[in-house]
């Protein structure tokens, strides 16, 4: 009876934890929106006709995304690219502080240069008047 019970709750928290990383909570999926703070930077990368510089979210706190075409286990990312931005508001510019809303997706496409990258939906300045 006993070892039953231990089973029962080995498998029960087993199930429980799966979608988790402990001391960060869960993990995200892939095209659920969601709500994301950190710093902006404006990084260049190399293309074949000349330089492609991207925005690049670098992220407050570590997140954690599920993605299964890549892993079955959460990956960490810390910094990510933003997509469907065409231009930023002058209020937004290297090293501001921004909650970004939008939903995560994979950076697998031409001009995509971060694992993970977000589909903005808005960018919204931390710390200053509006």
């Amino acid at each position: 009876m006993i070892r039953n019970l231990r089973l029962l709750i080995g498998v029960g928290l087993s199930v429980a934890l799966s979608g988790c990383v402990i001391g960060s909570g869960p993990c995200l999926w892939l095209q659920v929106k969601h709500d994301f703070s950190g710093r902006v930077h404006f990084r260049e990368f190399p293309r074949a006709d000349g330089v492609d510089t991207v925005p690049i979210l670098i992220l407050d706190k570590t997140q954690y995304i599920y993605a299964p075409p890549q892993s079955f286990h959460c990956l960490a990312a810390n910094d990510v690219q933003l997509v469907g931005v065409t231009e930023f508001p002058d209020s937004i510019g290297e090293n501001t502080h921004v909650i970004v809303d939008g939903k995560v997706l994979e950076g697998v496409a031409r001009g995509q240069y971060t694992r993970f990258v977000i589909q903005v939906n808005s960018v919204l300045p931390i710390g200053r008047p509006q």
